[in-house]
């Protein structure tokens, strides 16, 4: 039997990072059919520790070099490569030796994709502090943003921003390889994890859009979208979205009466005050405490209430839709035996990625492959052509990057159409929409279920993309709906699978109308399987994969982080993701598919190194009950004017205390945030200032003015609004959003036009209330 290709079959990859962002995002490549070989410099250890690194190394060859008397090598093995990969500090001494900055046009290679992840962008004062990802989080208002049973700001054990760096990076490279496909020409790709972090923090601020100041509880956001202990001691998890699934929960707690008969709770989604929503929160949870786990769990499941129990990482590997969706794989690591692991978070259904081994061995490394081996295996440069008969471009004249111009962003030309609610898919749609993609916004005429909020989150996630509304419940709304996945390149939806059939979208149709289409799903648990049909949401993503009771730490409760929405933020990063990989499989092998990944790919992705069995392996850190920290060298203090963050990963000579945390809590606690800082850099341990109200404070660092990372569009209804953005860019070139959130349907007729629909047409259709335009306010 033939073996089915992988979207990146025939890549060369030459891997030059050593973190994690850069180890992750090659793990990508590599996982979709690229050759990545990955370079150990001088005596670095090909076989790298902490025991993520089997994870994101896997599949890789591994080359150990000297930079100093290996140039020529080095030169060789640029020549080879179709993607080269770095993690260097602008200011680093081995970028320049290297001549990383120059890499493309002094080797000539104008076809080359050259990525590189810095800590905080290319610029700015911070451009070569530390590249440590939990004082990245401390700078940019992750760790003061989110909720804690004591009160300030806490560690976050979850790599927020190397994660999301890697996601980036590999979001990048994939687009400028697909637009190398186009126009034989390669990029410079820059991303950082100060953009990691914002990938899961995006700001939209206005004089219209009230700024939250209070946090939500550490349990969760609402009285029904929190997480509950039960009579047995088990924590439930119930993520009720709208009001809907209230009614229904609230039937089965038995408080439906208590909320009917008080009317400053509402519909119980949104009380009138804060002591209104503590009073029903309270209500629920002395409910939730008079019986055990099974049976709330039993007959919440029965009503259709999205909920779960909350698990370990070690046990989510256990749970039976993890192993359906293929989460759970196993290699034989050189180093820790054999090993259970994160599997493949993206799925192609023609294209399948696959674990091509375990990452090169401790003792193979010095027979590894040189240049004349390594370099030059990829399919094809400079443009050549590929089977592109499954091609479909929405504008004449095809990619507007095509041809000897300027560089265009590498999805111009491409036009997904997009019927996403909510975080995860609107967030996949933005990041698209910010590399070039026409991104049409598909609603029913009552829009995306978070639009009505109108919330900083819903402005932000929608920006750069064009509205349409239609009632598909119709037959004349399913035909609208028809004719524009005829039109289009890709679909995007993050609904239950099934949901799109009913919209006049299921495959067969699809296939008739449009056998190039890309099929592009971020569902919660997958396409099926045991929990398929479920309705879920991102908090219980978090409580299934491990998320939750690795924040509560090892005696402490589960913690709900909301203002982080993690497998929401990294699920719609690895949307994005699937569907520029679906495109390049098109472009490059002639063939169209369905791709998807879930929310909980996305949590055990950010929970990896905890989501792993290996003979001897040792318990993840996790943090005290506080939520401090893992350890005296890797948590957050307190002290006179502010918090600071320390983050160091072996002995501090010449500050004995510093290895005790309640030594250290009394020494730092009577400084300043400068005097603490000096002291400790005085001595060479890594920290940072704790950023409060970095909602606002944002778009005046000038960290984020000096990489470009802000720009002001005018939002018909709500006036200037300042958005955050520049998360990847290309060739110097910033990826900001150019166009407002659309209000409900405002480009319906510009649409149904190029359609075909004649103006009486559309006239009709407004009149049978099919399709909809909303006025501003």
């Amino acid at each position: 039997m033939t073996e089915a290709p992988s979207a990146l079959d025939g890549i060369t990859v030459i891997d030059l990072s050593t973190g994690l962002a850069g180890a992750l995002a090659s793990m990508f490549l590599a996982d979709n059919g690229a050759r990545v070989v990955r370079v150990a410099f001088r005596d670095e250890d090909v076989v790298r520790t902490p025991a993520i690194f089997a994870v994101y190394d896997r599949g890789k060859e591994a080359l150990r070099l000297d930079p100093s008397s290996n140039s020529e090598t080095l030169r060789e093995l640029f020549a080879g490569a179709d993607i080269v990969l770095d993690d260097f500090a602008p200011g680093s001494t081995l970028r320049a030796q290297l001549g990383i900055d120059n890499l493309r046009s002094d080797n000539g290679i104008g076809s080359l994709v050259h990525c590189s992840i810095t800590a905080y962008g290319s610029d700015g004062p911070l451009k070569d502090e530390p590249a440590d990802h939990d004082l990245v989080a401390a700078r940019t208002g992750i760790l003061a943003s989110q909720p804690s049973y004591r009160g300030g700001p806490i560690h976050v054990v979850h790599p927020i921003a190397y994660v999301g760096a890697g996601l980036l990076a590999a979001l990048g490279i994939c687009a400028a390889i697909y637009r190398r496909e186009k126009t034989g020409t390669g990029a410079r790709v820059e991303t950082s994890l100060m953009a990691g972090t914002l990938l899961y923090t995006p700001k939209a601020v206005s004089e219209a859009i009230p700024v939250r100041n209070v946090l939500p509880s550490p349990q969760g956001g609402g009285p029904f979208y929190s997480v509950f202990e039960c009579a047995d001691g088990k924590w439930l998890q119930i993520g009720c979205i709208h009001s809907g699934f209230v009614d229904l929960a609230s039937a089965v707690i038995g408080v439906a009466d208590v909320i009917a008969t008080t009317p400053e709770f509402g519909d119980g989604r949104w009380p009138a005050t804060e002591d209104a929503r503590r009073r029903l929160f309270d209500i629920v949870a002395d409910r939730i405490r008079t019986r055990p786990s099974n049976e709330w769990i039993e007959e919440l499941w029965a009503a259709d209430v999205p909920c779960d129990l909350t698990k370990s990482a070690q046990d989510a590997m256990s749970d039976e839709q993890i192993i359906h969706d293929g989460l759970v794989d196993q290699v034989d690591d050189p180093a820790l035996g054999p090993t259970e692991m994160l599997g493949l978070p993206i799925k192609l259904t023609q294209t399948p990625g696959q674990i091509r081994g375990p990452r090169a061995r401790r003792d193979g490394f010095e027979t590894r492959p040189y240049p004349e081996q390594v370099g030059g295996s990829h399919s094809r440069r400079s443009g050549e052509s590929g089977n592109s008969q499954l091609s479909r471009h929405s504008r004449e004249g095809g990619n507007p990057g095509a041809g000897r111009g300027a560089p265009s962003l590498p999805l111009s030309g491409v036009r997904i159409m997009e019927m996403t609610n909510v975080i995860a898919g609107p967030v996949a749609g933005r990041l698209l929409a910010d590399l070039g993609a026409e991104m049409v916004k598909f609603e029913s005429l009552d829009g995306d279920i978070s639009r009505p909020a109108g919330g900083a989150g819903f402005i932000s996630y929608n920006t750069n993309k064009i509205s349409v509304s239609v009632n598909t419940r119709t037959d004349e709304g399913k035909e609208v709906a028809r004719r524009l996945a005829a039109t289009s390149d890709a679909i995007l939806a993050n609904m239950r699978p099934g949901a799109t059939d009913r919209m006049g979208l299921d495959g067969e149709t699809l296939e008739r109308l449009n056998p190039g289409l890309i099929q592009s799903h971020v569902t919660a648990y997958g396409w099926d399987g045991p929990y398929s049909h479920r309705p879920g949401v991102d908090p219980i993503a978090q409580a299934i994969t491990g998320l939750q009771h690795s924040q509560g730490g090892y005696d402490g409760p589960p913690v709900y982080l909301g203002a982080l929405a993690p497998c929401d933020y990294t699920g719609g990063a690895l949307g994005a993701l699937a569907t520029v990989l679906g495109l390049l499989a098109r472009e490059r092998l002639g063939i169209a598919q369905r791709v998807n990944t879930s929310l909980l790919a996305a949590g055990a992705l950010m929970c990896a190194d905890g989501f792993m069995r290996y003979e001897g392996m040792t318990s993840r850190p996790l943090p005290d009950s506080d939520q401090y920290g893992v350890g005296p060298l890797r948590r957050v203090y307190s002290v006179s004017d502010g918090w600071i963050a320390v983050s160091a990963d072996g002995p501090v000579s010449g500050l004995p205390w510093l290895s005790n945390s309640a030594q250290a809590e009394r020494a730092i606690a009577a400084m300043t945030v400068s005097e603490a800082l000096g002291t400790l850099r005085q001595h060479d341990v890594p920290c940072a200032p704790i950023v409060h109200n970095y909602v606002t404070g944002f778009f005046s660092d000038p960290q984020a003015e000096s990489n470009r990372m802000a720009t002001v569009l005018d939002h018909p209804s709500l006036g200037p609004v300042k958005l955050s953005g520049n998360l990847v860019s290309f060739d110097g070139s910033t990826t900001l959003p150019t166009r407002p959130t659309p209000l409900l349907g405002q480009h319906t007729s510009e649409v149904l036009a190029e359609l075909g629909y004649t103006p009486v047409q559309i006239s009709e259709l407004y009149e049978l209330g099919v399709v909809k335009t909303e006025s501003p306010a």
